[in-house]
């Protein structure tokens, strides 16, 4: 049977999430690969010495992302409009235990009520169109496309990843017979109201998945253990 990862994604607020409390959470939950959004300098070097593969692109705002891997995977932009998105390639020959590639995605698209870049909704638009462009021009048969979408299950662009990949935790929580958990609310320690941090998936099984909280973070991060699936194996000869 094929290894699973531990996937995480999680918007750090502007770098404001504990270090040590990462380092906390990556160790207790045996993390494999990690990909932040608003990517703190003090974030990134507590991920990092966790996590020493991968790139962390921290900045003193809301831009810093990365991804970091407990192994060596090949790394690199995709260009979109105003933010880029970020790319690790989990190679079989660098993840043991792996036997199909995996295509990881790091996304964090536009907040809809920011004002620059002006109109958002344009801005977001862009973003998901020069992502199925990428995705269209290479394409892979083990993707997961993580992190803060800036959209509820009810927002078109949510929709629209929806219809070419299946959802995560939407997966999980049916066969468990539960509700899906929101991820985000105005402070670190108020109750979570909206569900905007996502795990789209194809070609993988999704065998666990899971809200966390983030210490001093206003957004929660979730947590998938996920492996390759039988699909993928037959797309793939």
């Amino acid at each position: 049977m094929e290894r699973a990862i531990r996937v995480f994604s999680g918007n750090l607020w502007w770098g404001k999430a504990d270090p040590d409390g990462l380092i906390s959470l990556i160790r207790e939950h045996e993390i494999d690969v990690f990909a932040a959004q608003e990517l703190g300098f003090e974030n990134a070097e507590a991920i990092a010495s966790e996590l020493p593969h991968g790139c962390m692109e921290p900045d003193s705002t809301y831009h810093g992302m990365g991804i970091a891997l407990r192994h060596p995977g090949k790394y690199e932009r995709i260009p979109l409009e105003y933010r880029d998105a970020r790319r690790a390639l989990l190679d079989p020959g660098d993840w043991p235990g792996l036997g199909h590639a995996v295509d990881l995605v790091n996304v964090h698209f536009q907040a809809p009520h920011s004002m620059r870049p002006f109109p958002p909704p344009w801005v977001r638009y862009q973003q998901v169109r020069g992502l199925e462009r990428f995705f269209g021009e290479n394409p892979a048969a083990v993707r997961a496309v993580v992190g803060d979408c800036n959209a509820s299950p009810m927002w078109p662009l949510y929709r629209r990843l929806a219809r070419q990949m299946r959802d995560g935790a939407v997966e999980v929580a049916r066969r468990e017979g539960r509700r899906v958990e929101a991820t985000w609310g105005p402070k670190p320690e108020s109750p979570r109201l909206l569900r905007i941090d996502h795990a789209f998936v194809r070609g993988l099984e999704v065998e666990s998945f899971r809200v966390v909280t983030i210490p001093g973070s206003d957004h929660s991060g979730i947590l998938m253990e996920c492996r390759p699936s039988l699909e993928a194996g037959t797309k793939a000869a």
